[in-house]
């Protein structure tokens, strides 16, 4: 699984800071594998950072995803299934968003087998804060590629077409 994903606020939303985060690629090279069996590899860019990727590279259900800062919408579970995998989607930070989602996703959203990829594009505007002190927003867009591959290599998610592509994304610029 890789996710790319930036999050930005009204500052850059369109203004002259707009290029360098329509700039970051929506796919990456793999990060070298070990045979480390099911990974997920994030690239995060941040509008404080000035849309430079940040790479984090783990085992897709290692408990540290969920320390890492700024939190993210965790909303994608995938699951090896026998010989293939399954992708479910849910709806992110549930209480801060503000944007339209779907109001229901089928589950599994999708059932893959060796050699299958799906992306998936969301994205969506949030509360910068649940109680309402914060009353300003962020707003997110992540394109997660999802694959099964026998060999992967450094380049396999940039030849790779999806078998399905799911695409969620709402007006938010």
């Amino acid at each position: 699984m890789q996710d790319t994903w930036l999050r930005w606020t009204k500052a850059t939303r369109a203004a002259a800071d707009a290029p360098a985060r329509l700039a970051v690629p929506r796919v990456h090279l793999l990060p070298q594998l070990a045979n480390e069996g099911t990974l997920r590899h994030e690239v995060a860019a941040f509008e404080e950072n000035g849309f430079e990727p940040l790479q984090r590279v783990r085992a897709i259900m290692d408990p540290a995803w969920a320390q890492d800062l700024p939190i993210r919408p965790d909303n994608v579970a995938v699951r090896r299934r026998g010989d293939g995998f399954e992708v479910r989607l849910g709806r992110p930070f549930e209480s801060m968003l503000t944007t339209a989602w779907p109001g229901h996703l089928p589950a599994p959203l999708f059932t893959g087998a060796v050699g299958d990829a799906l992306r998936i594009d969301w994205n969506g505007r949030f509360r910068s804060s649940i109680g309402g002190s914060n009353r300003s927003y962020f707003f997110e867009e992540h394109t997660v590629w999802v694959a099964l591959l026998d060999s992967p290599t450094d380049k396999a998610l940039l030849a790779l077409s999806p078998r399905k592509h799911i695409d969620l994304r709402t007006q938010i610029y």
